[in-house]
């Protein structure tokens, strides 16, 4: 007992002097309860939209104001034509859009029932139940009890009609699968060298710190192209997941997140003294990634500060690339913002990884 009792006490000292792997052990639970509880949430709110009133009556505004007011919508602007709501939805500056008919004011005075469009982007199921849902209950309180059916909103999804899962999940797979196998890979790299005793070769080369950081990323993006060019494949194969847009946007734009998702992993390797530590660090980022970033759960349905911890990943950026050009088909315009969003993380992480780096034996 007493041999059990000193192996145990042994341990607790090796563990007390491991203070990252410590840090770690409090702060994981920590941070899922807080993600989980705060940030997780399914009952999706704030969803922008944007309407087309052809009636452009007193009615027809009331309606508008009675859909603001659900709290479900963010009116975000008017739109003059079809081509504008298919530019807004593309893009994702509205998720939904409401076009009114000509003549809905005077038929509803008149007590005829009356037919509105819903138009919802279909890329994610759940802000098609939450639309269509909401919208519902704003027809039934405007024909009552007495006058049902007054008023109805048909809805037409775009993008996936058929409210297919793997519509929605395959495209996000291809950013998920990414960040996992590109951040663990750089995050051994400068802890690998350590424990091999190769990290003095490094220290004595002529190399400065950023080209030893951009050497320890350029070879694994062309594995970070493999693997997205494979998920593509499969998800069109298996699963019928066609590539709407331009592959060639995709792979330039790819190229963006995949040297974001090395870095990070080289950040994490300069940090970490083992490459235990290094992995241990690498799941430690993977779980808010996948549950801020909109994966799973809709980023509308988010409290604000989520939100805004969410903008400095690289996968929020990168889903809303791969979901644009691929299920809708969207250009450079449609993307421009994400794009440049994961040039200024990468261009940080690639500073901070060189940064961190010392030519010098720790």
């Amino acid at each position: 007992m007493s041999r059990l009792l000193a192996l145990a006490r042994k341990e607790l000292r090796q563990l007390r002097r491991d203070r990252l792997t410590l840090a770690m052990m409090v702060m994981l639970p920590v941070v899922q309860l807080l993600l989980f509880g705060y940030a997780i949430n399914n009952d999706v709110r704030h969803i922008p939209l944007v309407v087309l009133d052809h009636d452009r009556s007193a009615t027809s505004r009331d309606i508008v104001r009675t859909l603001s007011a659900t709290g479900t919508f963010d009116v975000v602007g008017a739109v003059a034509s079809y081509g504008e709501v298919s530019r807004a939805l593309r893009s994702d500056a509205a998720r939904v859009a409401i076009v009114l008919p000509p003549g809905l004011g005077a038929a509803m005075a008149t007590g005829e029932p009356t037919e509105a469009q819903l138009v919802v982007d279909g890329s994610d199921p759940q802000i098609v139940g939450s639309a269509t849902q909401t919208t519902a209950g704003v027809a039934a309180a405007y024909g009552g009890p007495a006058r049902p059916g007054l008023i109805r909103f048909e809805p037409s999804i775009w993008y996936n009609p058929e409210q297919r899962t793997a519509v929605f999940v395959v495209p996000g797979l291809v950013g998920v699968i990414l960040t996992m196998t590109m951040v663990m890979l750089t995050a051994m790299a400068i802890a690998r060298e350590r424990e091999r005793g190769t990290l003095e070769a490094l220290i004595v080369s002529p190399a400065s710190r950023f080209e030893v950081v951009l050497g320890k990323i350029l070879p694994y993006i062309v594995i970070g192209y493999v693997q997205t060019t494979l998920i593509l494949i499969l998800g069109w194969l298996v699963f019928d997941v066609p590539v709407v847009g331009s592959i060639s946007l995709l792979y330039v734009l790819s190229s963006l997140f995949i040297a974001a998702s090395l870095a990070v992993g080289l950040v994490f390797s300069t940090i970490a003294r083992t490459q235990q530590q290094a992995m241990q660090m690498s799941f430690f980022f993977l779980l808010p990634n996948i549950l801020l970033s909109g994966f799973m759960f809709p980023f509308e349905g988010m409290p604000r500060l989520a939100q805004w911890l969410a903008q400095a990943l690289p996968l929020t950026h990168y889903l809303r690339v791969v979901r644009r050009i691929v299920l809708k088909g969207g250009g450079m315009v449609d993307v421009l913002d994400e794009a440049v969003a994961l040039a200024v993380i990468l261009a940080v992480l690639i500073v901070l990884a060189a940064a961190r780096f010392r030519k010098q034996l720790l």
